[in-house]
């Protein structure tokens, strides 16, 4: 019989890694339903930083997280609901988008919403898209999990995933940005349905059609999915210094005059670096650049680095938190 959960949190760095450990940890075959709260989820092979724009991360409070599968960064806010189905990969070796898709299409049908799968992996309405799948294949097992576009902010979507291609240059494959649509949008009879009343939609379709059994998770998975998360899904290293090599560069007008800068990253921190401008110094530059290299592409951690050296004696009139912003 296949669990069918619904994960209490809207926490997305728990909330993968309960994915993964059901995935890898377990044998079970699982139906997962989640939402994330303002959250960027980066695929597993993306550049993060070509995929988000920092300003408004930062503006709106969202968490960027990567995940375990490919495919391309995507938005959740509460008005996006997530479903993993994890089983055996059967006899073929490869991704099977199609086959994970049809209970979507199904469900949509019964609400009176015709949905179809479109491409490689997508969910569309009117041409629209609503949803983007993905998977991973591993030790005979697959994870296939997609999006839900209920009724999203579909502005922030934008925002959030608008990023200034001047500024980082990667080789990294970006992801493709669509025409999309809330489901809600669609529902004949069913304006006032909320997410939650969809996701017990889902949950009841799930249990009625794939032989589900509602389930919970035990303490002690709980314990070992907020070690994962701790160890593995809350920090830089995985969700930005893992993205593929990338060069950066930005010129500003600061208080000291022009500042051109250019930074090339490898594993998340700056292998080379170079400092330009119509500001005075009392130091060379070229001692600052030296101060750079290694460090990692970080704000937290360029913010400390400023702190020890003094930067007004290599841009003279600036304070660090104005030189900061430079750098990403």
């Amino acid at each position: 019989m296949t669990r069918l959960i619904t994960l209490q949190t809207t926490d997305p760095c728990f909330n993968l890694a309960a994915e993964e450990f059901i995935f890898s940890r377990t044998k079970d075959d699982t139906v997962i339903l989640w939402q994330n709260k303002n959250a960027v989820i980066i695929g597993r092979n993306q550049n993060t930083l070509t995929e988000i724009n920092q300003d408004s991360v930062e503006k709106y409070g969202v968490s960027v997280v990567r995940r375990i599968t490919g495919g391309g960064a995507v938005f959740h806010d509460l008005g996006n609901i997530n479903y993993s189905v994890i089983t055996s990969q059967g006899e073929e070796n490869t991704l099977d988008f199609k086959r994970f898709a049809s209970p979507i299409i199904d469900l949509l049908s019964s609400l009176g919403v015709k949905a179809e799968f479109s491409g490689r992996n997508d969910l569309l309405i009117d041409g629209m898209k609503f949803s983007g799948t993905a998977q991973h294949i591993s030790d005979g097992r697959v994870l296939h999990h997609g999006t839900l576009l209920f009724s999203s902010d579909l502005e922030r979507v934008g925002e959030v995933l608008t990023v200034n291609p001047e500024k980082i240059k990667s080789k990294a494959i970006q992801s493709v940005r669509s025409r999309v649509t809330n489901i809600k949008e669609h529902l004949p009879e069913n304006a006032d349905l909320t997410a939650s009343e969809f996701i017990e939609l889902i949950a009841k379709y799930f249990a009625d059609n794939m032989e589900c059994e509602v389930s919970c998770l035990s303490d002690s998975e709980i314990t070992e999915i907020e070690k994962l998360a701790d160890s593995k899904y809350r920090t830089w290293q995985w969700n930005y210094g893992n993205s593929p090599k990338y060069s950066f560069s930005r010129s500003a007008y600061l208080s000291c005059g022009t500042v051109d800068i250019e930074l090339e990253i490898v594993d998340g921190k700056i292998e080379k670096a170079a400092v330009y401008g119509d500001f005075f110094s009392v130091r060379p530059k070229e001692e600052f650049v030296s101060y750079l290299i290694g460090v990692e592409h970080r704000n937290e951690t360029l913010s400390l680095l400023f702190e020890k050296i003094n930067i007004k004696e290599y841009f003279v009139g600036v304070e660090p938190d104005e030189l900061i912003k430079c750098f990403f």
